[in-house]
């Protein structure tokens, strides 16, 4: 579904040490013995883990640095409406003084990026633990059952009355059953897999995550035409396209004396590919912005679906109870009730964790849309 297609691209990007329900250090390995950890502890640690944000920490520090050694305490001429000619000392000069001031800002805003997609990557991974563990649970009670319907279905096969062919199909139906409890238990090892690698654990290390995401409707306080606006005036992912169409108009406007006309109109034609892009860029982020406005209205209309299934089902297993207690039904046909209800409740987790993921690249946009 196109849902999780947006979902899954969210990819794109875990220490409060307070709120570990336990935690304790190897006295002679240093290895972190981690029971329990909860979504705000493990963004702080892959924050702490992430390579790529020292890497840009440093990079500003040496961007700062050359611009302190080399400024003069001039102002660059010109602006990118008017074409200034400098001499080439000057022109280099003033391109270097450029190119630090944009690689400092796009710096500031790929850090503030990067911390982002850490905090939509760890909210992923544990959406993706939290409902696959749930998915388990529900299959196996599902497979008990199953199990059951097998062992009955031999027993009426044996007097006449199930078909070899029907049997055949219910042992089908059991071992595929099997085979997908082994490849939800696969799921859940490689979201860990993936949650140690982002907050510097071993892929072996297992814990219970503490994933306490409760579902609240979108609420806005103003148009989605104002909201978008708004959006791409701040968005982070844009912010960085558009430091890259000043740089191409400093160098289309700001050139030396000894430049050639082949050079200046090369220039040109790089700043105005450069704007297209920019523009194209923001009309895509326009769209996926709304895209996801329309999904969100979607799944909190499914879940009012979901909330009537969820009554119903409840309905039905008090009743499968009561007869079940004056023997009108057998265990069989209660733990089928009882299935049906676990089953609207999943859909309900389903529902929430996935909400919440698309809640959140909705308000962080630099994210939305982005290449998983």
């Amino acid at each position: 579904m196109k849902k999780r297609g947006l979902i899954s691209k969210i990819i794109s990007v875990a220490l409060c040490m307070s709120l570990f329900s336990t935690m304790a250090f190897a006295a002679e390995e240093k290895e972190l013995d981690i029971q329990s950890l909860d979504y705000e502890t493990a963004v702080e640690m892959a924050i702490k883990n992430d390579s790529s944000l020292k890497k840009i920490a440093d990079s500003i520090d040496v961007t700062l640095a050359n611009r302190d050694a080399i400024f003069d305490g001039g102002v660059r001429p010109g602006s990118s409406t008017q074409l200034v000619v400098v001499s080439a000392q000057r022109l280099a000069y003033l391109s270097s003084i450029h190119s630090l001031d944009a690689n400092y800002r796009i710096s500031k805003i790929n850090e503030e990026v990067t911390k982002i997609g850490i905090e939509a990557a760890v909210k992923n991974s544990f959406s993706a633990i939290e409902l696959n563990k749930s998915k388990l649970e529900l299959l196996q009670k599902n497979y008990a059952v199953q199990k059951q319907l097998l062992t009955q279905g031999t027993l009426k096969n044996d007097v006449g009355l199930m078909s070899d062919k029907d049997l055949e199909d219910l042992k089908r139906q059991t071992e595929q059953m099997a085979e997908q409890i082994k490849q939800l238990e696969m799921n859940i090892d490689n979201a860990y897999i993936a949650l140690n690698d982002l907050i510097g654990l071993g892929a072996e290390d297992r814990y219970e995550i503490v994933n306490n995401v409760e579902y609240a409707p979108l609420e806005m306080n103003m148009s989605i035409d104002t909201y978008v606006s708004r959006k791409l005036s701040t968005d982070q992912s844009l912010q960085m396209q558009q430091i890259s169409v000043e740089n191409a108009e400093f160098s289309s406007k700001t050139v030396s004396d000894s430049s050639t006309g082949t050079e200046h109109r090369t220039a040109e034609l790089e700043a105005a590919n450069t704007a297209r892009d920019y523009k194209t860029a923001k009309e895509e982020k326009e769209k996926s912005i709304r895209e996801a406005y329309i999904q969100i209205q979607q799944m909190e209309s499914a879940r009012k679906n979901l909330e009537t299934d969820l009554a119903k089902a409840e309905s039905d297993y008090e009743k499968a109870q009561v007869n079940y207690q004056v023997g009108n039904i057998t265990q069989l046909a209660l733990d089928q009730a009882e299935l049906a209800l676990d089953n609207v409740q999943n859909s309900l987790l389903e529902n929430t964790l996935n909400h919440d993921l698309l809640l959140f690249t909705f308000d962080n946009t630099c994210v939305l849309g982005s290449a998983g």
